[in-house]
């Protein structure tokens, strides 16, 4: 009889987390190198709980003991940008060398997920910078900075206020307390400035003092300078080595994990536009001075409202594409086409725009519109030719001959709330007498009739007001020091029940600065029960609504003071004339210390609108004329930010290799916030080379998703195709899917797939003693005492007809013998070590499998006792259902220890049959 003889059944291992694949991915570079001491420097896959899946980074196995990442290198060109520059393939693929000059960023959430979400002032070793030390980079000096309080990753290491430093080591010799920004201790190669400056070019980098020799203005030399200028900025990689060696990943449900979707944010780039708004009637700077100051849609129509003096198309705008139409001007939402039958006719500025459902509620400080009477400061027009809405009036008068300014409008049920400089309110048709309302006020949504019984009474002017969505109290802003004969310090809290009193259980505010006059508010914003409000001194403040209690503030730095707000799909946007930095949970600008973290803030910031967290993935590509910045921030329908003041350049247009023209005003619209749809139907497909896993796609609205594949409890790859194979895992495992698209959100997974692990007993083509004479063998053949002595001996694959056989049995003539039987043994050792065997048959037509004496499984054949001439139910036909193997699971409990006898008997479907095929494995499931 053949013998088949298998080797004994491996135990479970643990994954070596070598980093070699995405399946042994480790925690860190330093974990690698503890439990593979002779990893060298190269690419490894890293994977902690924070960064989800395994990705590919460099790691440095070699200084100090080894087990550093690689974050970021470059010379000069740093942008410091939370985002990232560059790719990280271009960090891991090109670590140094001339090659790698071009500096390049790991984005700040990845680095984050090399830390676990761990402090990196908590860092044993500190922030590693490798510098170039010559200009040929044969030399090198190894910074290392030590945060004193930082909690997570910022690239702002040119920040003002800087990074503090608890300590700055040069090439292991302690220098004591520094900071990011610029560390002197000589000025040569004990200095790191990191700020730009104008004689490199505004680039920055990793510069060294002016001591420091060796700069050239070559394009290999690893120190350069720009022009003469000395301080060369050397070529430099930095480093992080969080020791990670162990962390728990939590248990995925059964039934799978839920669908997660990234932060909804607006796109840092712009969308073209190709009409806007220039020039600035009367001349003049400043905030009183700018081509924007309100935005409002109404359909698809987007007005716009403030200073400027010309419509026009483009930088360099054509005959009859630069139109004066002052003050006030519409546009197409969707294509950013100059809508050109609105042409209202204005004499003074807009500051703010409420659009109703069939008209245009303008407010500023002209005196008519369209020379039509009392229109003075508001004025209700139609949507499509601007034309005053007969009917419709408000006018306001300002005492001592100042002029009037209304400065903010809000609706809120019936009634328009108004803030501004003002004395007396007349509205309505007819026209009521005028009502003292001092700075404040509320009109009819319906004709513009003020309420005579609401009448609060400000010490100076609003600035801007929010009507709460709630119904029971509006919030104003501005340069007042009372309301109502009461304290009020630039910002209050007013009922909207009659007679518009301060509402009771408010806190005070706390203001940034102590200067005199100089903490008004310019923005306030309800969402839900959190209250945001900012101004000066470059302050971005969140309360709670019910007693104006403060949750967090942020102060900007390198810019100002805060002066708009808006809130889209959970997100406040504040806007201000910041181009540089914001300090997360700073309260004081006098003393902007004690905050937690610094990051870029380019003109508009992004926060979460409930818990105040900074945001520092939004770091919009635009830029402002003369350093206002954006005054207005609205939404449209279609959840675009459409930002508005002196912004005259929008984001990179790689087809025409220069920047976007922005005309005062521009538009970021939403990024892929949805999630794909969730893969279905996961199963098994085979065992080739391991696990074959196979689903049915998902689908996503940027196109086709890509798949992560989870096992027991992380990730271990991902694929763009809806198969995986997981090469000869050990064990029982668990393993879902989920679909993932470009922007990184994920799907609903799959419910666990649970799938044992296999070790082959009996492969094909394995040696069988075979007979195929017409006789009938009985019921004895298929035991462990039967005698095949006299039977032949072959190796799989046996039959006839198809010209694939390995041992070819003799067909004969018709008709033909109906069965063919063949025996073999199997030695096992211990069959305790197996759960289950799976029987894999190749069979035509028809089968009964046999170990020991014991059938445990039949195929195409009848039920009850089967006999020599038995017929098998069908013929099979086509080579697919000849060549697909039928598995049968049976209990490892059918095997013995020792010698096991395994028979098959093969029938034909009739006597006629041009062939017949047979060959079986066998593998055990492991426990």
């Amino acid at each position: 009889m053949a013998v088949v003889s298998t080797p004994p059944a491996p135990a479970q291992a643990a994954v070596a987390r070598d980093g070699t694949s995405s399946n042994k991915a480790a925690l860190s570079c330093w974990a690698i190198k503890q439990d593979f001491p002779a990893s060298a420097d190269g690419v490894y896959w890293l994977q902690t709980p924070k960064l989800v899946a395994p990705q590919q980074f460099y790691c440095d196995m070699t200084t100090d003991g080894g087990g550093w990442v690689l974050i970021g290198r470059g010379r000069e060109g740093w942008t410091f940008y939370y985002p990232g520059q560059r790719t990280p393939g271009a960090i891991r693929n090109t670590p140094s060398g001339t090659g790698a000059f071009a500096p390049a960023a790991l984005p700040g959430d990845t680095v984050n997920g090399l830390l676990n979400g761990g402090r990196v002032d908590a860092l044993t070793d500190g922030v590693r910078l490798r510098r170039a030390a010559n200009n040929t980079g044969t030399s090198w000096q190894e910074v290392r900075w030590k945060f004193s309080n930082l909690d997570s990753w910022s690239w702002t290491f040119d920040a003002n206020p800087t990074h503090k430093l608890s300590s700055v080591s040069v090439n292991g010799t302690n220098y004591g307390a520094g900071n990011t920004r610029d560390w002197n201790y000589i000025n040569g190669s004990h200095r790191i400035f990191t700020y730009e400056w104008n004689n490199h070019g505004w680039k920055k980098g990793f510069s060294y003092g002016s001591l420091m020799g060796g700069a050239s203005t070559s394009a290999t030399s690893y120190l350069w300078q720009n022009s003469t200028e000395g301080n060369p900025i050397p070529f430099t990689q930095v480093f992080i080595r969080p020791k990670l060696t162990s962390a728990s990943y939590g248990t995925v449900p059964e039934a799978g994990l839920p669908a997660s979707t990234v932060t909804p944010l607006v796109s840092n780039s712009t969308t073209a536009l190709p009409w806007g708004v220039t020039g600035v009637v009367g001349g003049g700077v400043g905030e009183e001075h700018l081509e924007v100051q309100a935005m409002g849609t109404l359909g698809n129509t987007i007005y716009v409202g403030g200073r400027f003096q010309y419509v026009q198309k483009g930088a360099n705008p054509g005959p009859g594409e630069k139109v004066q139409q002052q003050y006030l001007a519409a546009f197409d939402v969707s294509t950013g086409e100059w809508r050109t039958q609105f042409l209202p006719t204005l004499d003074g500025q807009v500051w703010d725009i409420q659009t109703l459902d069939d008209k245009v509620i303008i407010a500023g400080e002209f005196t008519n519109v369209n020379g039509e009477p009392n229109t003075a400061g508001m004025a209700a027009l139609d949507p499509t030719t601007g034309a005053v809405v007969p009917g419709w009036r408000t006018t306001f008068t300002r005492a001592g001959g100042l002029p009037v300014k209304i400065k903010a409008l809000d609706r809120q049920g019936d009634w328009i709330y108004v803030g501004g400089g003002f004395n007396h309110v007349s509205g309505g048709n007819p026209l009521s007498s005028p009502v003292w309302a001092v700075a404040a006020a509320r009109v009819r949504v319906s004709d513009g009739r003020p309420d005579a019984d609401w009448t609060p009474h400000f010490d100076a002017t609003v600035i801007e007001l929010d009507a709460s969505s709630q119904g029971d109290r509006v919030y104003f802003g501005g340069r007042f020091s009372n309301v109502n004969g009461q304290s009020a310090n630039s910002f209050a809290v007013i009922s909207t029940a009659t007679p518009a009193a301060l509402v009771p259980g408010m806190n005070n505010w706390l203001p940034s600065t102590t200067a005199q006059n100089r903490d008004y508010r310019q923005t306030v914003l309800e969402v839900g029960d959190k209250v945001w409000m900012g101004g000066a001194e470059h302050d971005f403040q969140l309360y709670t609504r019910d007693n104006l209690t403060r949750l967090t503030g942020h102060i900007t730095r390198g810019g100002g003071d805060l002066q708009a707000s808006v809130e889209i799909d959970g997100v406040v946007y504040g806007a201000c004339h910041c181009p540089e930095f914001v300090f997360n949970d700073a309260t004081s600008w006098d003393n902007t210390a004690n905050w937690s973290n610094a990051h870029q803030i380019l003109w508009i910031g992004a926060w979460d609108a409930q818990t105040g967290k900074y945001l520092p993935n939004f770091v919009p590509s635009i830029d402002s004329r003369r350093g206002d910045g954006p005054w207005e921030l609205i939404k449209d329908a279609n959840g675009c930010l459409w930002f508005g003041g002196d912004m005259n350049r929008g984001s990179w247009n790689s087809a025409t290799s220069s920047y976007q023209w922005l005309g005062g005003f521009g538009r970021l619209c939403a990024t892929d916030s949805a999630a794909p749809t969730a893969p279905t139907n996961l199963r098994t497909t085979g065992t080739t080379g391991g696990t074959q896993l196979a689903w049915n796609a998902g689908t996503d609205n940027s196109g086709a998703p890509d798949y992560e594949i989870l096992r027991d409890d992380r990730v271990i790859a991902k694929t763009s195709s809806a198969t995986f194979t997981d090469s000869n895992p050990q064990g029982t495992h668990k393993y879902w899917v989920r679909a993932i698209d470009d922007a990184g959100n994920r799907s609903a997974s799959t419910a666990a797939l649970h799938v044992q692990s296999t070790t082959s007993l009996m492969n094909l083509g394995s040696q069988w003693k075979w007979v195929y004479d017409g006789v009938d063998q009985g019921t004895a053949w298929s035991g462990t005492t039967f005698d095949d002595s006299a039977w032949a001996a072959g190796n799989g694959e046996f039959g006839y007809g198809d010209g694939g056989e390995t041992t070819l049995i003799p067909a004969g003539t018709t008709p033909r013998h109906w069965t063919a039987y063949f025996r073999t043994t199997l030695n096992v050792a211990n069959p305790a070590a197996y759960e289950s065997l799976l029987i894999d048959l190749i069979r035509d037509d028809g089968a009964v499998v046999y170990i020991n004496g014991t059938e445990v499984g039949r195929d195409n054949l009848p039920e009850g006792t089967i006999a020599h001439d038995t017929a098998a139910l069908v013929g099979l036909q086509t080579n697919a259902e000849e060549r697909t193997p039928v598995r049968f699971t049976v209990p490892a409990s059918a095997l013995v220890a020792g010698t096991n006898t395994i028979a098959v008997e093969m029938h034909q479907n009739n006597q006629w049959s041009a062939d017949l095929s047979f060959d079986m494995s066998i593998k055990a499931t492991l426990p």
